[in-house]
């Protein structure tokens, strides 16, 4: 599970979960931080999983890899659910277009970093073929 070990997945799965300890936990709070950390850490945090549900469950290969299409659709899906369809079920949430800036933005970051294939394992595939 080399996804789930990149220094990128770790660096976004830990500032997610201590900025939910100080935000919710301690009460601390950084007004900019707190409006929009969370969108941009929370698509490479879902695209890693996705990608090793794939890569294990559906048993594609550590070499597999999420399309751009793939990226694109996530990040439209999470977009819908959490910019416009909890906003209209509930005043808790609103809806905030820097929020979906920022999700982009993490998918971008996934796909750029986390998403990529180690030279060896490109090098093992295009052997193997």
């Amino acid at each position: 599970m080399k996804v789930l070990t990149s220094p990128v997945f770790i660096i976004c799965a830990l500032l997610f979960i201590i900025h939910q300890v100080l935000q919710k936990g301690l009460d601390i709070t950084f007004p900019m931080v707190d409006r929009y950390l969370d969108n941009l850490l929370t698509m490479p945090i879902i695209l890693s999983l996705l990608l090793v549900e794939r890569q294990y469950l559906f048993k594609r290969g550590k070499a597999y890899r999420l399309l751009a299409l793939d990226v694109v659709v996530a990040t439209v899906f999470i977009t819908l659910v959490s910019e416009i369809l909890f906003p209209l079920f509930s005043d808790d949430f609103t809806t905030d277009w820097w929020d979906v800036a920022f999700l982009a933005l993490g998918s971008l970051i996934f796909y750029i970093t986390i998403n990529t294939i180690p030279t060896k394992e490109k090098d093992r595939d295009t052997r193997s073929r």
